[in-house]
């Protein structure tokens, strides 16, 4: 998802003067089933006072942590369903833990002051599906020992990051332990109960050991310190990718969607489901929490025991009466996620949870069939197969290839074709009275908001203009036909053959260009994020950077300013450089925000994203003839060779190596797998020679870099009249002294780093000798 730029952002904020939050209805009650009796065992959890033990100088290793109980106390929990799942201990202890990746030791100390962890507890709460158990009990002798009084309060304590009162558990702890799942241990340490770490070996994530703390403000209660794969991945150097940890595959669906005159949702969503884990039959959906389910049925029509905790978007289905090799099971359901304040655009509180899945970014093929009063038009993906009328009803079927996404849109809009489209065949869905009307609201609260005539076909025009720069920057993407809708919100979003715009994109376009760039970031997530996606949360920069940078390349060309790119780039600049070496590097990916500093993912998964693109175009372009070949060629082929899967950092970095045909490490090791940006002290002198050529010496100081930190840096020399050159020069170390060519006469201008060619802070000073 992705925002309107800053130099719309007081349309945006006008935005939310107008629409008022959605409101939250109360979801279904769990029925009483497995999942129902876990939830209730957890919440009355306690621990056992005939299953204690004294304990001193026990160690129990977990990867690369180890959890010293120096002395005190360990009781098991109260079993359930049978099974002992925990154990408290109340003592003194020590939690060691040291990262065995530079990023993550960095992260840790970014976030906690130290690379290695060397944190004591008093109190500690375990819970496992590991050999945990068999470790303790070939130590330890569990008899009658009196529980601590403050036992029960701090078992609640560590489940509050777990489950709610509201029948949720989290997806981490619940998957085993419905499923008897083995090789989960979970963590609940503290010296301070409020303060707590949580520890975890999650078998089901492709990264399965994480440290977490407890996050600030809203959003989940816990947030990711490191994060990092057992330590068998890195003595084989491989690990399982996260697919091929999923509990089901959605092969085909088949979604039928009521819409009525006042925006009620009725649906019926039958998945085509193959088991992909053995013995693993309670399988999580996500749906929206204001979407109350009717029914899950098999393909007999045999009720699937389900569970719908109280405001989540998670329901849990139990698939075991299904024949071994899954099929089809439909989801009845019905509810309120849109809404239409002041008769304006249709709100809708999720474009993506309007229907069950369990992964969402899984390839599966879709029939989506859309029934709706006359007066509303729905935009979706897929190409519309079938559209009948009943009185003032309409139903229109669409039908999918393979893909990764769907979402859809609704709402009382004009539809505009794009003459002589030069990309696919594109349609433009605005509300023209909409935008009639908060101009006049708009106007009598006091705010002048500009606006442009035929806003649809502006914007139909400049997607169209920017397919057809990104056809040939990147190469052919298979999309038949293209739809932009209007949303009243401040963001985008993209979907196979289907954007989602901001209303104020719609309002007018932009004297800077923001608004093309904003229109041409969500056209180019046709190739990057959706053509080729990214592989991992560490590689979420190939879909946002790619095409933010796309965003900014399309807007200088569609505007012929050479100074509005580096405008936009400037901008950027300023941001990071606030952030530097206080924001983790770009290879983090969604784990760059944190609950501290949130706006830290959009600096650095769009910004710097971006400026590490525009860098590599830098370094390989050819001055003197002014050729880019090289950039284009391998953005071309790094589409080609990956189009329709997942594509990972390291296999960019292999396509730039062999387009370049030197090794590239150095450059992704600073400036996405690190976090460093440098300063640069830039001075020079001239002096003539008897022959009259010139000598030009310049120096640089680099700063708030490690001392490895190296980087080619152009330097641009101005001749007035008689024209101009460009040398590139490699700056390395803290001191850098270089004597240029010789030079046919003296420059009238010298200037380091020109073009913004690398993401520093760049200062001039005097020569000093």
């Amino acid at each position: 998802m992705d925002r309107i730029p800053t130099g719309v952002r007081v349309l945006a904020t006008l935005s939310l003067f107008l629409f008022a939050p959605p409101t939250i209805a109360a979801a279904q009650d769990a029925e009483a089933t497995t999942y129902h009796r876990w939830y209730q065992g957890l919440r009355a959890a306690a621990p056992d006072p005939d299953r204690g033990a004294t304990v001193r100088g026990l160690s129990l290793e977990k990867d690369r942590a180890t959890f010293h109980l120096e002395e005190g106390t360990l009781h098991l929990l109260d079993d359930v369903e049978g099974r002992t799942y925990g154990a408290l201990f109340v003592g003194n202890g020590r939690l060691t833990l040291t990262p065995p990746i530079t990023q993550e030791r960095e992260h840790l100390r970014r976030m906690r002051g130290v690379e290695s962890l060397d944190e004591p507890f008093r109190t500690a709460v375990f819970l496992f599906t590991d050999g945990t158990l068999d470790e303790l009990s070939q130590t330890l002798s569990w008899t009658p020992t009196p529980a601590p009084s403050s036992g029960r309060k701090a078992v609640e304590e560590a489940l509050k990051y777990l489950l709610d009162g509201d029948g949720w558990i989290h997806r981490d702890l619940a998957i085993p332990l419905l499923n008897g799942g083995r090789g989960y241990f979970h963590a609940f340490v503290g010296e301070d109960m409020g303060d707590p770490l949580l520890f975890e070996i999650n078998p089901y994530d492709f990264e399965e050991v994480t440290l977490y703390q407890k996050a600030e403000g809203r959003g989940e209660n816990r947030e990711t310190l490191v994060k990092f794969h057992k330590q068998g991945d890195y003595t084989s150097g491989s690990s399982l990718p996260q697919e091929a940890l999923d509990l089901v595959r959605a092969e085909a669906y088949d979604i039928q969607v009521t819409i009525s005159d006042g925006l009620d949702l009725t649906a019926t969503a039958t998945a085509t489901l193959t088991p992909l884990q053995d013995g693993h039959h309670w399988v999580p959906f996500s749906l929206h929490q204001d979407l109350e389910v009717d029914a899950v049925l098999a393909a007999d029509g045999t009720p699937l025991p389900y569970a719908r905790p109280k405001k989540s978007g998670s329901l849990w289905v139990d698939l075991a009466p299904l024949p071994p090799g899954g099929g089809p099971v439909t989801f009845r359901y019905h509810g309120d996620i849109m809404d239409r304040p002041r008769r304006l655009w249709v709100e809708m509180k999720t474009y993506t949870t309007w229907y069950p899945y369990h992964v969402y970014d899984r390839p599966a093929s879709y029939r989506l069939s859309f029934t709706a009063p006359d007066k509303f038009s729905v935009g979706t993906v897929g190409s519309l197969v079938s559209e009948t009328r009943e009185g003032k009803t309409v139903t229109q079927v669409f039908e999918t290839g393979t893909v990764r996404q769907v979402g859809f849109n609704v709402g009382e809009f004009d539809t505009y074709e794009v003459d002589e489209p030069l990309g696919p065949p594109l349609k433009v869905q605005v509300s023209e009275q909409a935008h009639a009307e908060i101009n006049d609201l708009a106007f009598r609260a006091g705010y002048l908001l500009g606006e442009q005539k035929d806003m649809g076909q502006v914007v139909g025009a400049d997607l169209s203009r920017a397919f057809a720069f990104f056809f040939d920057a990147f190469g052919p993407t298979p999309v038949d036909d293209f739809l932009a809708t209007e949303i009243p919100y401040g963001h985008g979003q993209a979907f196979p053959g289907m954007v989602l715009l901001s209303w104020s994109t719609f309002q007018k376009t932009d004297r800077k260009g923001y608004d093309e760039m904003f229109r041409a970031h969500e056209v180019a997530h046709q190739w990057w994020g959706v053509g080729v996606r990214p592989g991992t949360y560490h590689d979420q920069w190939l879909a946002e950077g790619f095409s933010e940078f796309a965003g900014i390349w399309y807007m200088a060309r569609a505007r012929g300013s050479l100074q509005l790119y580096q405008d936009r780039l400037e901008e950027s600049r300023e941001v990071l450089l606030r952030r530097r070496e206080k924001a983790p590097p770009l290879w983090m990916g969604s784990r760059v925000a944190s609950s501290r500093n949130p706006e830290d993912h959009q600096a650095v998964v769009y910004g710097k994203g971006a400026w590490v693109l525009h860098m590599l175009r830098q370094l390989l372009l050819d001055h003197d003839g002014g050729s880019e070949d090289v950039f284009d060629n391998l953005m071309r082929d790094f589409y080609a060779r990956f189009r329709g899967q997942a594509a990972s950092t390291e296999q960019f970095m292999q396509v730039v190596e062999e387009h370049t045909g030197d090794s590239m490490g150095w450059f992704f090791r600073q400036w996405v797998y690190g976090s460093h940006i440098p300063t640069y002290r830039f001075s020079h002198k001239l002096d003539e020679q008897p022959d009259g050529t010139w000598k030009a010496t310049v120096r640089v100081r680099q700063e708030k870099v490690p001392d490895d930190f190296q980087m080619v840096v152009p330097i641009f020399l101005d001749f007035g009249d008689a024209g101009s050159a460009v040398v590139r020069v490699v700056v390395a170390g803290p001191l850098t002294e270089v004597e240029l060519p010789t030079l046919p006469m003296k420059p009238v201008k010298v200037e380091f780093n020109p073009f913004e060619a690398v993401l520093a802070e760049t200062r001039t000073e005097g020569w000093k000798d």
